[in-house]
């Protein structure tokens, strides 16, 4: 199973790890540091460049299902010498960002999978996935179909609370590699009930999103109930018409921001003009963190509206 052996690699690089070594592994042309060593701190250059070697491999592995995954530079960097940024030369790519993000959501998922004890559902997730890539035509979408994948088998094999298990695994999996709270700085707000909203995780979950190219233009509004927002967007990449809303990649975006609280999705709608609409809740009780079933305003009978 790719979850299984995902897992040895990050155990391996977890063997070669100290509490506050002074080196780490960074990805010598962006500057982050790669799964499954990001975070990780090492005690001498040798354990580095193992765990370095290993950050390669675990690429290597999640390049066998998905050739589109992107090849990084791992290498040794001393801590005390400061960040690493990535080249000036280096030209910013909304392309890069939407794979990258599409990557790290679908092998935090992966992992999660296999270390909730959930590998029925990782079984079920690679039949699915080899079955419909047999008729991807564009590269870029076997990720997406990776991530449709998982969502459909989590829907169907775990219930609420065992699928938030699985995304805030998940979740923990990604703020390893990003941080838990990483964002762009917020936009100008033009009304209190923006403005309340401007520097919510969720806010900073559709930025990130949107940043990636994931999602197209947005809008998070605060609801009067505390801690609820409702948020519309475009553009949705993982978008369908069968009347269900994917929603795990903004689960497990959301999770990682706040980790110490439960996750709602509800009320999801299909919209006109390629749009969605939902609402977020905090404290809840965790539910719709992989899909929902989306009311419509017959935009989706309409032959011809287009997601």
């Amino acid at each position: 199973m790719v979850g299984g052996t995902l897992q040895d690699i990050r155990e391996h690089v977890e063997t070669l790890s100290v509490e506050d070594g002074p080196y780490a592994v960074v990805c010598g042309r962006t500057g982050r540091e790669p799964v499954p060593a990001a975070g990780v701190r090492f005690d001498d250059r040798e354990s580095a460049a193992e765990a370095a070697e290993a950050a390669s491999e675990y690429r290597s592995v999640l390049r066998r299902y998905d050739p589109q995954v992107q090849y990084l530079e791992p290498l040794v960097h001393e801590v005390s010498d400061g960040p690493v940024g990535p080249l000036a030369s280096e030209p910013e790519d909304v392309r890069v960002r939407y794979l990258s993000f599409c990557h790290d959501v679908a092998g935090a998922v992966f992992e999660a999978l296999s270390t909730t004890g959930h590998r029925e559902v990782e079984s079920a997730t690679m039949e699915t996935y080899l079955t419909l890539a047999e008729v991807v035509s564009d590269r870029d979408d076997f990720c997406l179909t990776m991530l449709w994948s998982m969502m459909s088998e989590l829907d169907v094999r775990l219930g609420p609370r065992r699928q938030a298990t699985v995304v805030r695994a998940a979740a923990e999996n990604l703020s390893a590699a990003h941080g838990p709270r990483s964002g762009d700085a917020p936009e100008a707000v033009e009304s209190p009930a923006v403005e309340s909203a401007a520097n919510s995780p969720v806010e900073a979950t559709m930025r990130r999103l949107s940043s990636s190219s994931f999602v197209g233009d947005y809008r998070v509004v605060a609801c009067p109930d505390d801690d609820a927002w409702e948020v519309s967007f475009g553009d949705y990449a993982l978008a369908e018409r069968t009347g269900r809303l994917p929603t795990l990649p903004l689960a497990v975006d959301l999770v990682r921001r706040v980790p110490d609280r439960t996750v709602r999705f509800t009320d999801a709608t299909a919209l006109s003009d390629c749009r969605w609409r939902v609402r977020v809740e905090m404290d809840r009780g965790p539910e719709g963190l992989t899909s929902l079933t989306a009311s419509d305003d017959g935009s989706l009978n309409d032959p011809d509206y287009r997601l």
